[in-house]
């Protein structure tokens, strides 16, 4: 019988603004915190990893207070993405726009795309969407299996 450990990744990689807020200064998406707070409490790490100056996105992040294991700004997301997955192992990235998508792609990482924001398009050909961060654990199960 599989473990609960092995029904998960090794880490969560989360993009920010469109995903995880709807932009800087606004309050998280419904369940987003929570979700994290179920990630962390099963030892998984949940990381940000955004396209915004360290000092910028770790303000916001800290406005949010919400605990998350690192938060990185950076200019270009694939080579910490990269580093994440050396570190850590098999991991996943949720983003919102078809460049995160290709970030994760290029990083060796499962890619989860957040359609919560009523902005955001689908990206043809995602097999993996949360509509809510309620639906992230199923979503997690399903790709990992357990």
């Amino acid at each position: 019988m599989a473990t609960m450990a092995s029904a998960h990744p090794n880490f969560v990689a989360i993009d920010w603004n469109g995903t995880f807020v709807p932009f800087f200064g606004l309050p998280a998406f419904a369940g987003a915190a929570e979700a994290v707070a179920k990630l962390r409490a099963q030892n998984i790490p949940v990381i940000v990893v955004s396209r915004a100056s360290k000092a910028e996105i770790s303000a916001d992040v800290a406005r949010c207070g919400i605990e998350f294991d690192a938060v990185y700004g950076c200019s270009a997301k694939m080579p910490v993405l990269s580093d994440l997955r050396m570190q850590f192992g098999r991991g996943v990235y949720i983003g919102d726009i078809p460049s995160d998508q290709r970030d994760a792609i290029g990083a060796d990482l499962y890619f989860i795309q957040a359609l919560v924001d009523s902005n955001t398009r689908p990206i043809p050909g995602v097999g993996s969407v949360i509509k809510s961060f309620d639906e992230l654990d199923a979503v997690l199960l399903a790709m990992f299996g357990g």
